[in-house]
């Protein structure tokens, strides 16, 4: 439920984001802040006065949603200076202090989006290829981004992304203020003591409930490049460029018991001691090595239970890893050439970024000691759990101009059991004007299966095996994108082509032996009416053949989308499969419809709800048919005060067979999560979640302290039910198995 929910709150994050990083070209303001030798402003969130008074003055005066670039009502001042070390920045937003949504949040807490916030943005390189994105609300809560010219919203924001910088925030009389303190050193950006970076300075306020972008530049819905566009000039002379010598300990350990029968007490193991390094090493400012040795990526939260039992390929998950996470705007394809979760439990690693002004280069290797086995077919793929193996990942990017660029990349994975996958590649995008944009992926593969029983099945792969007994293979994939954008219409026409046989064992790849085109194209207006702020509608039509030119899909999507009163966006899809062909039987007119409502009309008060309604296939049975099918997710959300927040969840599905009236399958997910911030570092979270389908229970507390990324200290546990008890269930809630575990990491600079 937690991603369910972060993904939801993600979305109008990047409805926001969407609106605030697609700047127009109407000139550049420049701005020369005085660079400070006495005075340095205290970050306490409150503007003193004679801390700010020779620092350059910033005025948010266009508010570019729900108006056009009009003169806002709220009045927002920001104040920038710097030293040699760090960067300085201001904001008092004038409004009724009973007006202010805000609430104080943990690190990256998504439900900021919600509130009141300060937002500033970052184009270091002046060149488009990604914006930082820095988030404080009105108790100095913070959220940190980095955005990239991607087309939709999940690729185009990694939220993951990490900066270390200081800010504090306070209500005050008429508003609030906050104050950030930013290290060069933690900031990407080109080498020289002298630099010119573009910025802008965005505020959301609320209106009569309803979210206000005000921003220090105008506002251009036509430019498909949206993060080019952060165009104010931002002059920094003579600082200092320290280079970071980081190191990153940790200690952990877990003690874990289980019943050996559905009545008896539990047994526990030993304690479970562990331990393991990072280091972080800057070679110059546009270069870092990383290393880790035996690091822990357990996670503080576990994924999301995701209902797949009608889904014939493997589910993808998100990465949260902090060491993989740094890097993987250099290494995003639309296509899953690369997914830094197929390295699953390394036992050593090694990382080198660098970002120069016209090139960038991603270096991993990884010693895998629990390998990803995946295997992509035409319609169902197949995962196993294989053994070691040596990883290599070389990505290597050109800026031609600001309009222009190319890629390369090459993945290698060698099995100690035998059996390798190599994976070469080229990308480009081209922005041939301010509406049109080109975007190409191109991968060959060449591969030896290991003789292993990864994976024990009979099926056939076009002309070979699916199971593990040493074949040779080659494959191909492309994809190609034409995308157009205008203040009313958005349009984009795409091709793909996926051999049979192609196959990335560093990615994430489902489907193969495909060749389908997909054109989307959708009206949209923006009527800044209290019952109708925006709406959009639209289609999106696929065709696809197989490469033995039978044809598999035909596909017509209708699309309507609109916000209206309480903060409210509605959201309708109706996907018409006119014709589909799954395991060779063919299928007509099967058709659903999909309802999605989110709403934030309080800051007290959230709503989520998601329905489908209509047929579907039976994926999973042995011989697959249409099935009556109903999903449902529904999840408030309750902030009860500043610190507390509740957010329980439903997820239900069923599939119905049409002849007989008897369930496919029917079952739903239930999760509950309670979280206590007793100030922007220190909380205390439980989590509880039911699982009818799998009859499994688990609860999980944790307590945390979070006081900068790198930095934590938890302990928690999980509490769970096990499957072999199932048939002797004495109670909903019974723990079969449980397990304790802390660990502690501090990040040390040398």
């Amino acid at each position: 439920m937690q991603i369910i929910y972060k993904k939801q709150l993600r979305n109008s994050f990047y409805t926001f984001l969407f609106l605030s990083l697609a700047l127009p070209s109407f000139g550049q303001d420049i701005y020369t802040p005085p660079k400070l030798q006495n005075t340095i402003p205290v970050i306490d969130g409150q503007i003193q006065a004679g801390e700010w008074e020779s620092a350059e003055e910033v005025l948010l005066d266009f508010e570019v949603d729900p108006g056009n670039n009009v003169s806002p009502k709220e009045k927002t001042i920001a104040y920038i200076s710097y030293t040699d070390t760090h960067l300085y920045v201001a904001v008092h937003a004038f409004a009724d202090p009973k007006e202010i949504r805000a609430s104080v949040r943990s690190r990256d807490d998504f439900g900021m989006i919600g509130d009141d916030f300060i937002l500033l943005r970052f184009d270091t390189y002046t060149d488009g290829r990604n914006n930082y994105l820095l988030l404080v609300n009105p108790f100095g809560s913070q959220l940190d981004a980095r955005a990239i010219n991607a087309l939709t919203d999940d690729e185009r924001y990694d939220s993951s992304f990490n900066l270390e910088y200081e800010t504090q925030g306070t209500i005050v009389s008429d508003g609030y203020q906050v104050e950030f303190k930013i290290p060069f050193s933690s900031i990407p950006f080109p080498n020289g003591t002298d630099q010119l970076w573009h910025f802008n300075i965005t505020r959301q306020a609320f209106r009569d409930g309803i979210p206000i972008d005000i921003r220090s530049q105008p506002f251009d819905r036509t430019d498909p490049c949206q993060v080019c566009q952060t165009t104010d000039q931002l002059v920094l002379k003579d600082i200092s460029i320290k280079k970071r010598v980081e190191l990153l300990p940790y200690v952990s350990g877990g003690l874990s018991g289980a019943k050996e029968t559905s009545n008896g007490p539990l047994k526990y193991d030993n304690f479970k001691p562990n331990a393991g390094l990072g280091l972080n090493l800057d070679l110059n400012k546009n270069s870092t090595l990383e290393v880790t040795f035996n690091p822990d990526f357990s996670q503080v939260e576990a994924d999301v239970t995701q209902i797949d039992i009608n889904s014939s390929v493997a589910l993808e998950y998100p990465e949260r890893r902090p060491y993989f996470n740094r890097g993987t705007d250099i290494v995003q394809y639309t296509s899953g050439a690369f997914y830094s979760r197929s390295i699953n439990n390394p036992l050593i690693s090694t990382k080198l970024i660098s970002q120069g002004k016209k090139d960038r280069i991603y270096f991993l290797t990884a010693l895998d000691q629990n390998s990803v086995y995946q295997i992509a077919g035409e319609d169902r793929s197949y995962l196993g759990s294989g053994g070691q193996s040596y990883v290599n990942v070389f990505r290597y990017q050109r800026f031609l101009n600001k309009n222009a660029r190319l890629g390369f990349i090459s993945t290698n994975r060698y099995f100690t059991e035998g059996g390798f996958g190599n994976l070469l590649g080229t990308d480009g995008w081209f922005l041939f004007s301010k509406n049109w944009r080109l975007t190409y992926e191109f991968f060959l593969n060449v591969n030896k299966e290991p003789i292993a029983n990864w994976i024990e099945t009979e099926d056939q792969n076009f002309d070979r095996s699916v199971s593990l007994d040493g074949e040779r293979f080659r494959g191909s994939a492309l994809y190609l994108q034409l995308y157009r954008n205008t203040e009313h219409w958005k349009s984009y026409l795409s091709l793909r082509d996926i051999s049979p046989n192609y196959q990335a064992d560093v990615g994430f790849v489902v489907k193969n032996n495909r060749r389908w085109a997909t054109l989307y194209h959708v009206y949209q207006n923006f009527p800044n009416k209290e019952g109708l702020q925006f709406f959009s509608i639209g289609t999106k039509a696929d065709v696809s053949f197989t490469y033995q030119d039978y044809l598999k899909s035909v596909s017509v999507d209708g699309i309507l989308s609109l916000r209206t009163f309480f903060n409210t966006t509605f959201n309708y899809t109706y996907d018409w499969d006119i014709f589909k062909n799954f395991l060779g039987r063919n299928y007509r007119n099967v058709g659903k419809s999909e309802l999605q409502f989110d709403s934030n009309p309080s800051e007290s008060f959230s709503f989520n709800f998601r329905m489908t309604f209509g047929k579907d296939l039976a994926y999973n049975e042995p011989i697959p048919e249409i099935g009556r099918e109903l999903t449902l997710f529904f999840m408030p959300g309750f902030q009860l005060s500043n610190k507390l927040k509740l957010s329980p969840s439903l997820r239900y599905a069923r599939l119905k067979n049409i002849q007989t009236q008897s369930n496919y399958f029917d079952g739903a997910i239930t999760r509950f999560s309670a979280r206590y911030q007793f100030n922007n570092f220190f909380s205390v979270r439980l989590i509880s979640e039911y699982n009818t389908f799998s009859e499994r229970f688990l609860i999980q507390p944790l307590v945390q302290w979070n006081p900068n990324p790198s930095t934590v200290f938890y302990i928690g546990g999980n509490q769970n039910s096990l499957d072999e008890f199932n048939d002797d269930l004495y109670s909903l809630f019974r723990v079969d198995q449980t397990q304790f575990f802390l660990k502690f990491q501090y990040l040390i600079g040398i």
